[in-house]
Formats: structure tokens, C-alpha cells, sequence
């Protein structure tokens, strides 16, 4: 499916663009702006993460021809697994930051899970970044390698 291809080469542009605009975001104000709105609009991080997981689908049950379904293109959908970590992560701390009032105890796993998560994510941001770029540009040049 070539939307489903398409689709899957431009979230991986976005998101190491999302992962690498702290370093390289002078230039592109558009990827200021989208980090911008990610961490403040509650609509942009479900749309990034409902259109990451669709892509996911689409990439496991239709990948290019000739691979085969379910590894076909297994590198882009953990590519693209990532990413939605990496926005699920956005979306966590844009709800804790609306609920300043909840109980400690009920919360202490699901908060040391996410700061672990944030913090291996914002340790290797840039090396992260430059993957998921170099994995959407093999992807697009070589679109009928299995497994890429």
C-alpha cells in the first residue's frame, strides 16, 4: 500500500525532526513550532499519537511488495513505535501537569516508569533523531528491501 509508505516516510521525517529541533532548530521554525504545540495542545499530541499507531497498523498488514506481512517493513514500524513512546511520553506530562492534586501512593509507578522512559529518550534525543532520519531516508530510497 504506497499511502501507507508515504505516510510512514513522513512521520519518521517529522519525528526526528520533533527529536532533533533542541540541536538543530534555528533554521526550522516549523518543527519549533510543532515541538511548541506539541507540549501545549492536547489535540496535536492525540493526532500524533493516533496517526503514529494507524501507520503502525497500516505498516504491519500492508507493508511494500515483496515482504511479507508482519515483518515486511519491521524496521520503520519500530521506528515509528518509538516515536509514539516519544509523544506518549508529551502526552503524560501534558495531563500531570492539569492534575497538580493527585495522590502520591496510587501514582508512584506509573511516575518512575515515565521518568525512566523520559529520561532514556532525552539522553540519546540527538543520536534518536539522526536513526529515525537515516531509516526514513533508507526507507524512501530502497522502498522493496524486506525488513526496510
Amino acid at each position: 500500500m504506497i499511502q501507507g509508505y508515504f505516510l510512514a516516510v513522513l512521520y519518521m521525517i517529522l519525528g526526528s525532526g520533533l527529536l532533533l529541533v533542541d540541536y538543530y532548530g534555528g533554521k526550522l521554525l516549523i518543527f519549533i513550532r510543532l515541538k511548541n504545540s506539541l507540549r501545549t495542545n492536547f489535540r496535536t499530541q492525540l493526532l500524533l499519537l493516533l496517526g503514529g499507531l494507524a501507520i503502525v497498523a497500516i505498516k504491519i498488514f500492508f507493508p511494500i511488495l515483496p515482504g511479507p506481512i508482519l515483518i515486511g517493513d519491521f524496521i520503520p514500524v519500530v521506528v515509528i513505535l518509538l516515536l509514539v513512546v516519544y509523544c506518549l511520553t508529551f502526552m503524560v506530562r501534558f495531563k500531570q501537569k492539569g492534575e497538580q492534586a493527585v495522590k502520591e501512593e496510587g501514582r508512584r509507578f506509573e511516575k518512575e516508569m515515565l521518568e525512566r522512559t523520559e529520561k532514556l529518550i532525552e539522553k540519546n534525543k540527538r543520536n534518536l533523531g539522526f536513526v529515525v532520519l537515516a531509516c526514513a531516508l533508507m526507507h524512501f530510497l530502497f522502498p522493496q528491501a524486506v525488513l526496510l
